[in-house]
């Protein structure tokens, strides 16, 4: 989550029950939850979203 905001995505953690995060693409409005404690598999699909809103693997990798 502090990846997505130092990317400059939006988070907004204030709805739900606080187990999930929702994460905002500031310019087309895309979105995508998050939820916390997530498995080595879901971060791999996380990346994967990143990359498709235009996110190189290297600004990526320099913001974890």
């Amino acid at each position: 989550m502090r990846t997505c905001e130092k990317l400059g995505l939006i988070v907004d953690a204030r709805r739900g029950n606080g187990s999930h995060v929702l994460i905002c693409h500031p310019t087309d409005g895309s979105r995508y939850t998050l939820q916390y404690k997530l498995h080595k598999g879901i971060n791999e699909k996380i990346f994967k979203k990143l990359m498709s809103w235009g996110f190189s693997e290297e600004k990526i990798w320099e913001n974890l």
